[in-house]
């Protein structure tokens, strides 16, 4: 008897979200790379580009004789599994996500927690505070609390989490 098929997420290598979620698609693998719309800056020009709300994750409905073969496809690097069982994610969070994405949110993003923690010591790379070091006191939702030490004295300033504006210092 065939296992019932459940909504799984797939860790990608980087950057080969689209491709895998194409050769998933190939495959007859109903799959779901979420895409956000995010506008991107080159030397030359400005374009808008489609790049994963998920970071190295693609979501797939198999049961487990597909599970087997998502394995094999080029670009995957595995299923990610908890407490050694594959990792299922509902159709209700994965609705959830579709209604988020056709809604057009413009500053739709997710953000790993395992960027920055309170006591590290980092540099912000982008906006009025660029260049200047400091150390997170806290973080706080999508952004950093953290105390720039520059003016001899503790400046408290909230900068945001996202890889965009930090560097390790």
């Amino acid at each position: 008897m065939k296992k019932q098929k459940q909504w799984i997420a797939i860790y990608t290598r980087p950057k080969w979200e689209k491709k895998v979620n194409h050769f998933l698609l190939q495959q007859g693998i109903e799959c779901f790379c979420p895409l956000i719309k995010t506008k991107r800056q080159w030397a030359d020009r400005k374009k808008i580009v489609e790049i994963p709300l998920f970071p190295s994750y693609v979501f797939a409905e198999a049961d487990q004789l597909q599970q087997y073969h998502v394995e094999q496809i080029a670009g995957v690097v595995g299923i990610v599994h908890h407490c050694g069982k594959p990792a299922t994610v509902t159709k209700e969070e994965i609705s959830r996500i579709k209604s988020l994405l056709q809604a057009d949110y413009q500053d739709l993003e997710s953000v790993s927690f395992d960027q920055v923690s309170a006591g590290d010591r980092i540099k912000v790379k982008a906006g009025v505070l660029s260049d200047w070091q400091g150390e997170v006191i806290m973080v706080k939702g999508k952004s950093v609390v953290m105390v720039l030490e520059q003016f001899n004295c503790a400046l408290i300033a909230k900068v945001d989490v996202s890889q965009k504006n930090l560097l390790p210092a």
